[in-house]
């Protein structure tokens, strides 16, 4: 599915929180960009430390049924390479990318429930997924996403969740913070990981799509084989960085 260099101009940013922005391109060439619903794309950032040419992978966040433009969610992180070519860009200025690529997409048909475990950035690649899913009327399952940050300033595209969820007596959400504040009532004190895997007892023929932080997935995905969730025919991932050791 990697296509060839493409180009696309920056039509707009904003912030979703302190150090993550929304940014907004516009098809340049071609004029549309045709990719399924959780794939990314390879932006081209400018040279390394020692002048290699510097490349980051970013998950598409605008559904796929939209072709003239695409929407990236980057945190920027100081003095981070990608971040300072990113986070300094103009309106206007256009930036040359390769793609669609990823296998992290939604299976062609599901027989019961869809879960989704996200941390961080990777809240990205399922927006266009949970639209996608609202496009296919013949499943009946339940649709659930558990998103883990680590401070209520983390959270972002809270609203946007709570309109699916209104459009979509299927789906419903559960928010979870490692470090939230005092009094804080809007979910879980706690990491996503113990609310996924005790989900397995309640659902219907689930399938899981897990993506983020890669030490996340790996728990995830050891527990849920525990307790008998088949790793092939059952579970998805996307790591947005590896795993330690």
């Amino acid at each position: 599915m990697e296509g060839g260099p493409r180009k696309a101009r920056l039509a707009s940013s904003r912030p979703l929180t302190y150090d993550t922005w929304e940014y907004t391109f516009q098809m340049v060439e071609p004029a549309g960009l045709r990719f399924r619903a959780g794939q990314f794309v390879s932006v081209a950032c400018g040279t390394g430390a020692h002048g290699e040419p510097s490349r980051r992978s970013y998950s598409i966040a605008s559904p796929s049924s939209v072709h003239d433009h695409f929407v990236l969610v980057v945190k920027l992180i100081p003095g981070g390479t990608a971040s300072q070519y990113i986070g300094q860009l103009a309106l206007g200025h256009e930036i040359e990318f390769t793609g669609p690529m990823g296998f992290f997409v939604l299976d062609l048909s599901h027989p019961g429930d869809v879960v989704f475990g996200a941390t961080g950035t990777g809240l990205a690649p399922v927006l266009p997924m949970l639209a996608e899913l609202a496009q296919r009327p013949k499943e009946a399952g339940r649709i659930l996403l558990w998103f883990g940050v680590r401070k209520l300033d983390d959270l972002f595209y809270t609203g946007e969740l709570d309109a699916f969820a209104r459009a979509h007596p299927r789906f419903h959400f559960e928010l979870c913070l490692t470090q939230p504040p005092e009094g804080w009532s809007g979910g879980h004190r706690s990491r996503i990981t113990p609310h996924v895997v005790t989900s397995v007892a309640l659902l219907d023929r689930p399938v899981y799509y897990l993506v983020g932080n890669g030490d996340m997935i790996k728990e995830v995905r050891r527990l849920l084989q525990e307790r008998g969730v088949d790793r092939k025919r059952q579970i998805r991932t996307e790591a947005f960085f590896a795993a330690t050791k």
